[in-house]
């Protein structure tokens, strides 16, 4: 640039000398001195010289700006590519790092329900052990107390320590009174079918035969039920009545199994909802007796025992029977 300003600079000078050259009179010309021609050739031969050394820069100069306006368009265009990997780049990275905490979120989540598995199984263990010891501790204690019930009648000194026993017989206490109170309503329903049928127990009557026994065991998982079907094959009905008679213990003896009786053979649970029921979720604690007449009949020869333990998700039940059929004539 300080290249073209010279040469503009000297080229205006140039052309203002050739201006006053040719102001002058040309009518009466004035001869000039050798000398100023030779020097007036001479600045334009310099002239000259630096006019086509300043075009020739220019050349140069404008392919250079044309080489370096290239290289700034490929430059731009690096930098746009550059820009967009770099773009890509970012937005896989965010994908990467949404995988990332959805990977932490699920790997915590496997982990709190571990745990808490974890904690249910100690604590159902816990709880096993706890009712392990305690029916240790409970058969020690009635066996202690069964000890000391054979002496209290010659010892009445011991009535202050039988008291202190109370509380650890108060299981069995209520097993008894469970069956206190069924043997009652057996005796009431019994007594009661007799004035139907018109029998006075003071003159007696035939002995029953037994055209049915069975005896055995089962065992009700938690929050099942067990069921057992009674079926009098190749039963003839000669007029005679059948009477059910049901003996049961369930273990273990403190807890609670609800017993039911349908009429017909009800395996499934679709049966079993739909059936006739004749004792229908009676509470048993430790075990019942009991007897029941009606169970069959001409056209109905099957009937079902159910022991349901669906309130209890822990314990199962072990049930231990003996079932006896009947028949009067």
């Amino acid at each position: 640039m300080d290249l073209l300003n010279d040469f503009e600079t000297n080229f205006d000078r140039a052309l203002l000398s050739v201006g006053q050259s040719g102001g002058e009179d040309t009518a009466a010309p004035v001869a000039r001195p050798t000398e100023m021609i030779a020097g007036d050739s001479a600045l334009d031969t310099m002239l000259m010289q630096e006019l086509d050394e300043a075009r020739t820069r220019l050349t140069k100069l404008e392919t250079l700006n044309q080489a370096l306006s290239q290289r700034a368009q490929q430059l731009e265009a690096g930098a746009n590519e550059r820009k967009k990997e770099r773009d890509d780049a970012m937005q896989k990275l965010s994908h990467m790092e949404l995988e990332l905490r959805m990977s932490k979120m699920e790997a915590e989540h496997a982990k709190r329900a571990m745990d808490e598995k974890a904690a249910s199984l100690e604590e159902m263990q816990m709880e096993i052990d706890l009712v392990t010891k305690s029916s240790m501790k409970a058969n020690v204690r009635a066996a202690h107390g069964e000890a000391v019930a054979k002496t209290s009648k010659t010892d009445r000194q011991l009535v202050v320590q039988l008291e202190g026993q109370v509380q650890a017989l108060k299981e069995w206490a209520l097993a008894s009174a469970e069956s206190k109170r069924l043997a009652l309503e057996r005796v009431a329903m019994l007594e009661k079918k007799l004035q139907m049928q018109g029998v006075k127990l003071e003159n007696g009557g035939s002995n029953g035969q037994s055209i049915y026994s069975k005896t055995g065991s089962l065992v009700v998982g938690a929050g099942d039920v067990g069921h057992l079907v009674i079926e009098l094959k190749n039963y003839i009905n000669s007029g005679a009545r059948l009477l059910l008679k049901w003996q049961f213990d369930s273990l273990p003896a403190a807890d609670t199994t609800y017993f039911n009786i349908m009429k017909g053979k009800c395996q499934t649970s679709r049966e079993q909802a739909a059936a006739a029921y004749l004792i229908r979720d009676r509470a048993v604690v430790g075990g019942a007796a009991g007897e029941l007449e009606g169970v069959f009949s001409d056209d109905q020869t099957e009937c079902t025992l159910l022991w349901s333990n669906k309130h209890s998700w822990i314990r199962p039940r072990t049930i231990k029977y003996t079932l006896e059929v009947l028949s009067y004539s």
